[in-house]
């Protein structure tokens, strides 16, 4: 729990950002809130995020309604069930230091794909294949956005706001469900989660109010440097505890 008020100050803060991001652009709480998160409390992966996730994808899914497109996502929804299936599996064999890990090398490399001159053609295949990689990553370490957003990179952004919400919230309780009957979600992952939903509000509300002004590349350069700093104190943070 939050026994110091100023790391419940600096989670409000990272959760808030990740909100408007990701309600901006399609994704982006398990790229910014998420590594501040899990170095407050190593037991905000998955559920926690997830739950945060899960809210959100919900506003933006309610707002963005007259875009959707269903087709799409049915597609996308196959892969990550498959994924998250798989992912369930790898998270009663392996223990929570191996997944800990796992999320901050996969921070680092959705930031070095986004520098990257690699693009994925909009496709029900790439769907299927961007879906199940989400489901994997998404249920073991709470990040599953980059692994689909990357598919919808070079789509109309509103449509992409619109397919990526509705992906997220089914997606979400699908994880979410899965994390509930293994076991790997608990009271305490409960008691983090709810001082932090006021934020996703307010984060939601941050991005109704930038959305006519907001240019995505504005903002990556500090995106990227906030990930990949979080990402590599957590890292020399499991090195350290060896």
């Amino acid at each position: 729990m939050f026994n110091d008020p100023n790391l419940l100050i600096i989670a409000i803060v990272a959760v808030t950002l990740g909100a408007a991001l990701q309600s901006l652009a399609g994704f982006g709480i398990g790229v910014i809130a998420a590594p501040i998160l899990v170095m407050i409390d190593p037991a905000f992966i998955p559920a926690p995020i997830l739950m945060m996730g899960l809210v959100l994808s919900l506003l933006n899914t309610i707002h963005y309604r007259q875009q959707l497109k269903f087709g799409n996502i049915g597609v996308a929804l196959l892969g990550r069930i498959t994924g998250s299936l798989l992912a369930v599996m790898l998270l009663l064999l392996l223990p929570p230091v191996f997944f800990t890990l796992c999320f901050a090398l996969f921070i680092m490399l959705c930031v070095f794909l986004s520098y990257s001159h690699f693009h994925i053609k909009y496709s029900p295949r790439n769907l299927l294949i961007g879906g199940f990689f989400s489901g994997l990553a998404g249920t073991t370490t709470s990040v599953g956005g980059p692994p689909i957003a990357m598919v919808y990179q070079n789509s109309e952004l509103n449509s992409t706001r619109a397919e990526l919400g509705l992906f997220f919230l089914i997606a979400t309780l699908i994880s979410l469900t899965l994390l509930l009957i293994s076991g790997n979600f608990s009271y305490y992952q409960l008691q983090l989660t709810l001082p932090l939903l006021p934020a996703i509000f307010l984060g939601f509300g941050i991005s109704l109010w930038l959305g006519k002004r907001f240019k995505p590349h504005y903002l990556k350069p500090a995106i990227a440097l906030l990930s990949l700093t979080s990402s590599a104190i957590i890292v020399m943070q499991l090195v350290n505890d060896l």
